[in-house]
């Protein structure tokens, strides 16, 4: 079954009237909730809540879907009631903006509770009072091309959850068959203080401006949606380009006028950033934060998207401060610009995997490497699971395919269950079209709004690869029935591209083998990528005992063995030349070989001679001993990935283990996770790197709990 449908007995969804598909508007929602023995919260929304109780932070959500569906949370929310009467505040942020992160759908708020067969509070009655929430200003720049917009709030003049300005509500009433079930684990929300202020000092007009403007955040309009830079009311990321830190020494315990602190965490983390300050003087409070430091300060802008949360504070007041977003740092510099104010806590309000639903655990050992590398696999697993699998929880908090693939092992191992993995494999089904990318291809992250119609090919292979893990995991017969139609119109659409010999060629949108020297090796002919669709159709024959299909796959292994060999080695791709004719490029990439072995067009037995090479001269030492010169480099993202996976295969365990530990122990030191590529030029929290746990059980380092 892809999804379960679900429904409300009474409520009915809202807004605030005369703000509806505007970009970036806020809304507080309040009722009054009696003391209960068995009080449930039903709830939904678009396009994230924050539930808080007696001024208390109890929930964050929604679980996404796809588009034209709404996931309801069911939450118990007795123990939260200590009152006779009790001030249930939901922040509702309704975007209504492009993004990987979030489909761009009209906002709505939809909730009522429970007692038993008792229904009350439901929305569409007086039971709610609507307010705009004016605190969080509408006009700011975006966060990132793939997320929406950053946070900048002004307190100045009402406080958080105080009502702002009141509004009529407009009821919507088209929620039919659009509403299902939650199907994810409900996460605990821990807090993570800070470890140690690591810096402090005065922040003054630099003789260097910073500008940051990043294509995206300059061209949005009626596609992009955003706010063009004329139209901001306040930008953090002009602000701050004119400053710059100067380190001295001073008290830590509060932070001068025009003065920062720079904060550092346990390790990476991913959550709501919490902090309460007592502010002696008028003041705007920034937050820088990144995931490490680059030349010993936070750089804001590493990953091309603006790490800055913004607070204009009011003296002689405490506050106590919480993001409406989760964001992702090791690092944060709180900026005071104006007054001096104490800060008498931060961290971070975790949302993740629940930790309670890890069902494996390391062995005792003495090894530091294996331990570090072990932690840094579950914090990057428990991060990128929330609701769906991520590939970061930082810059995009996007579904992509391909990434999936790994994590979707690590879930089943590390909980005994593929919850999260149905939950992002249906969100590709539940639907018609794809909005924006050619009828049968599938979506390269999802849900997410494709406005520049691109695609990967190549991710939606991986789709069907996982499916068929997932039908091994699982047993879900019915499942696999459901995604039939939706895999052979992929495949009619590969047929297009077709050449005589069964191999594709010139294959539109972004062709994706690793980050590395392949991509610039996609077309004509890609190998690598022909590899994958041998093992796609071997995979399809097998799911849906399709003969005829895997008679062609073999057709096309022969034609990729025929033509792609450069001696021992197989060339990345062939190009036509001005007479039509397709000749081998000549170059040849380490991924290319790993993509042979694993997708079964090469055999170790019947290339040895390639494998001994592959497997002894290739690895983390290569970069130093620099063997095999013309062969380019693989990265992390997934040729290492592949490598490591047949090691795993063969049974090379010591070998294993020893490139575990030559590709990731500098990360685990780091970071605390693992990362995108073999540097930090990107994320340093990815989804698929936290594999990682499913080589360690295979050497024997993991048991149960």
């Amino acid at each position: 079954m892809i999804f379960e449908r679900t429904e409300f007995k009474q409520a009915k969804g809202i807004w605030l009237k005369d703000y509806e598909g505007e970009l970036n508007r806020t809304a507080l929602f309040k009722t009054t909730v009696p003391k209960g023995e068995n009080t449930f919260l039903h709830i939904a929304g678009q396009s994230t809540y924050q539930v808080f109780i007696n001024g208390e932070f109890v929930f964050f959500g929604p679980s996404r879907a796809s588009h034209g569906f709404y996931r309801v949370d069911n939450l118990n929310i007795e123990q939260y009631l200590t009152k006779s009467e009790n001030e249930l505040c939901v922040l509702v942020c309704g975007y209504h903006c492009h993004s990987f992160y979030l489909v761009s759908e009209l906002a709505f708020f939809m909730c009522e509770l429970s007692d038993g067969d008792k229904v009350f509070a439901p929305t569409g009655t007086d039971a709610w009072q609507s307010y705009l929430y004016e605190q969080k200003l509408q006009k700011v720049e975006r966060y990132a091309y793939q997320r929406t917009f950053c946070e900048v709030y002004d307190f100045t003049s009402l406080n958080p959850l105080e009502n702002g300005k009141e509004a009529t509500q407009i009821v919507y009433d088209n929620f039919d068959d659009t509403l299902i079930t939650r199907e994810v684990s409900y996460p605990s929300f821990p807090y993570e203080g800070k470890k140690a202020i690591i810096d402090q000092g005065k922040v003054q007009k630099s003789d260097t401006p910073r500008i940051f403007s990043p294509w995206w955040l300059c061209n949005v309009g009626k596609e992009y949606t955003g706010f063009l830079p004329k139209d901001i009311d306040f930008s953090q990321t002009s602000l701050l380009g004119g400053l710059e830190l100067v380190s001295e020494k001073g008290n830590v315990s509060s932070i001068e006028s025009n003065s920062f602190v720079t904060i550092e965490m346990n390790n990476n983390i991913t959550g709501l950033i919490k902090l309460e300050v007592e502010v002696k003087n008028d003041t705007t409070l920034c937050i820088t934060f990144d995931e490490l430091l680059t030349d010993g300060r936070v750089d804001y802008a590493r990953m091309d998207c603006a790490n800055i949360i913004t607070f204009k504070l009011k003296g002689g007041r405490k506050y106590s401060l919480l993001t409406a977003e989760p964001y992702t740092f090791k690092y944060a510099s709180v900026i005071s610009l104006g007054g001096e104010m104490g800060i008498s806590s931060f961290g971070v309000i975790r949302t993740d995997f629940n930790e309670n639903e890890i069902i494996k655990k390391l062995k005792d050992t003495a090894d530091e490497q294996i331990r570090r590398i072990y932690q840094a696999g579950v914090e990057t697993f428990r991060q990128n699971t929330y609701d769906i699998y991520m590939d970061c929880p930082s810059r995009e908090r996007a579904g992509w395919l391909c990434d999936s693939f790994f994590t979707s092992r690590v879930e089943y191992l590390m909980s005994g269950k593929s919850r999260v993995e149905h939950a992002f494999l249906s969100n590709f089904l539940m639907g018609g079209q794809y909005p924006r990318i050619p009828n049968g291809m599938i979506p390269m992250c999802y849900p997410a709004d494709h406005i520049d119609e691109n695609f990967i090919p190549n991710w939606a292979m991986w789709y069907v690869l996982e499916l068929d893990e997932y039908l091994n995991r699982t047993g879900d017969r019915e499942f696999i029935d459901d995604a039939k139609d939706r895999i052979y119109g992929l495949l009619e659409y590969f047929k297009g591209f077709e050449n005589k010999n069964g191999l594709l060629e010139k294959l539109k949108g972004w062709v994706f083998v690793e980050w590395s020297k392949c991509n610039d090796l996609t077309q004509d002919i890609n190998y690598p990528t022909n590899m994958l669709y041998y093992k796609l159709k071997k995979t399809v024959s097998s799911l849906y005992d399709d003969k005829e299909l895997d008679i062609e796959a073999e057709k096309l292994k022969d034609a990729i063995n025929n033509e792609s060999k450069i001696g021992l080695f197989y060339c990345d791709n062939s190009v036509y030349n001005e007479h039509g004719v397709a000749n081998l490029s000549g170059e040849i990439t380490e991924t290319a070989q790993y993509y042979a072995f694993f997708t079964g067009v090469a055999d170790k037995e019947q290339s040895k001679e390639l494998w001994d090479i592959m497997i002894n001269d290739f690895g983390p030492e290569r970069k130093q001993n620099n063997k095999w010169e013309n062969i380019h480099f693989s990265n992390a993202f997934i040729g290492n990935y592949l490598r490591l996976d047949l090691l795993k295969e063969a049974g090379l365990k010591e070998k294993l283990e020893e490139n575990i530990r030559g590709y990731f122990d500098y990360m685990a030191k780091t970071t605390g996770t693992l990362w995108e590529y073999d540097s930090t030029c990107a994320s340093c929290n990815h989804g698929f790197a936290s594999h990682i746990l499913v080589w360690l059980d295979y050497l024997g380092y993991l048991e149960d709990r």
